[in-house]
């Protein structure tokens, strides 16, 4: 007979209040990667962590990072909307040899969940633990307290003339390697499975792997300030590159030993992304492009969609993963743009979006609200536009206007038939635009059996 769940046991797997006082004990392990490649200009990097069997791990262990640039350049910094997360192309969270959770161009889905937070939160604590900084104030006048031609990004840092600079702190000197400052990547921020469980290690009898693919050293790893030599190496600090694994124990007697007694069988629901990228161009947008995302015989809960131009790197303050908006003319008129998607036989919207206020409007309901002004999002402020002035060299207004130009929305026609989901889009986005990058979020479940691990879709 399967055991019987003792009720005296509250589920520890899930992440809210615990309704009984537990005595909880938490022990920290920095570990090493147990496999690391740096990477070459044009090769990716890599690194392997392997944890250990015990306790719970808590979703918001983290993964510490810094980097280091040729000594030729001395002034590097991140990208305001990813921080850190630029370095990561690719994250995998491994049992055994099952894959729980693998995202691709995982930078990419990380800036459209880091457009989420509060300019506040990004300021006040991102911009120290992830080096994220997308903050915005007004850029006033010389000399004045009240008049402001337009907004900037505020990073805390007074304005040098008609240029913002990122703090001396968070410059990186490839001179100065002891200056190079370290950051974090939350675990919960790479793994969506982390998001709503937490992982039972002590009763899993398969090793838990993390196993992460970095961006080639070279162009897409750091921004650079106008004036420094292009096409240089920025190297992870091996030395700085651990895991900071907390593990957590629950009880003062034996009320783990008795969870795992009454659990024997246990299911995990939870989300993964699948990431779908098509080569395009400016003029096909522009004429309207449909696209199969695929994902036949899957539950899709909602789907986002960027068009992206790759060749935007160092020399920019986004880097590659930009989202580029269609193009407005010198009468502020936005050009080209709709939007739908088709599964099941079925349109989701009955007439096609193509208002970008409107596509705001849904992604918000699909996601949350993105902080991000109208400028940044679809390239029409008019009252209030980004300044001219630069950020460590780099025009602000040419880099942030229209570059966080986020689609998506909601599927509710349930499980996707054999057809796939195709995307009907049409977007007169500026020249050079060259890749159209789609995440699908679909669901998983896995299941700990005897201790070991089996996943599939459900």
């Amino acid at each position: 007979m399967p055991a019987q769940r003792d009720e005296t046991i509250p589920n520890f797997l899930m992440l809210k209040q615990i309704p009984v006082n537990y005595i909880q004990q938490v022990e920290t392990d920095l570990l090493e990667p147990v496999v690391f490649n740096q990477g070459a200009a044009t090769t990716d990097g890599f690194c392997r962590f392997v944890l250990q069997n015990k306790g719970f791990l808590s979703s918001h262990s983290k993964i510490f990072m810094a980097l280091q640039p040729e000594s030729t350049i001395t002034d590097a910094f991140l990208s305001p909307h990813l921080g850190i997360g630029q370095v990561i192309k690719k994250a995998i969270l491994k049992i055994g040899n099952k894959q729980i959770n693998e995202i691709d161009s995982w930078a990419g889905l990380y800036g459209i969940k880091s457009s989420l937070i509060t300019n506040e939160n990004n300021l006040e604590r991102e911009q120290y633990l992830t080096g994220r900084y997308l903050n915005h104030d007004f850029a006033y006048q010389d000399g004045s307290k009240a008049l402001a031609n337009g907004y900037s990004i505020d990073n805390g840092v007074a304005e040098d003339g008609t240029n913002f600079k990122t703090p001396t702190w968070a410059r990186m000197n490839g001179t100065k390697t002891e200056q190079c400052p370290s950051y974090s990547v939350d675990l919960s921020d790479l793994f969506p499975f982390l998001k709503v469980h937490q992982l039972p290690l002590y009763m899993i009898n398969e090793p838990v792997t993390i196993e992460l693919t970095f961006q080639p050293t070279q162009k897409h790893r750091v921004q650079i300030a106008s004036g420094q030599t292009t096409e240089k190496d920025c190297n992870i600090v091996r030395d700085q590159l651990k895991f900071c694994a907390d593990y957590i124990f629950y009880g003062a007697t034996d009320e783990m030993d008795r969870f795992a007694a009454a659990n024997g069988d246990l299911s995990f629901s939870f989300v993964d992304y699948r990431v779908v990228e098509h080569s395009t161009s400016a003029s096909a947008l522009t004429s309207g492009i449909v696209r199969n995302l695929g994902m036949a015989n899957r539950i899709v809960p909602r789907i986002l969609v960027t068009t992206v131009k790759t060749n935007e790197n160092e020399e920019t303050l986004m880097g590659q993963y930009n989202a580029l908006s269609p193009e407005v003319n010198a009468s502020g008129v936005q050009q080209a743009f709709k939007y739908n998607v088709r599964y099941n036989d079925r349109f989701e919207f009955t007439s096609d979006v193509d208002n970008t206020a409107r596509m705001f409007s849904i992604f918000t309901d699909s996601e949350s609200v993105p902080f991000v002004t109208r400028d940044e999002y679809s390239d029409q402020g008019v009252a209030g536009q980004i300044t001219g002035n630069t950020f460590e060299g780099r025009a602000q207004n040419s880099n942030l206007q229209g570059h966080f130009f986020y689609m998506g929305n909601r599927l509710t026609n349930g499980r996707v038939g054999q057809r796939g989901i195709e995307l009907h889009l049409t977007s007169a986005t500026p020249t050079g635009t060259d890749l159209l990058r789609c995440y699908c979020e679909y669901v998983r479940v896995a299941r700990l059996k005897d201790g070991m691990m089996e996943v599939y879709n459900a």
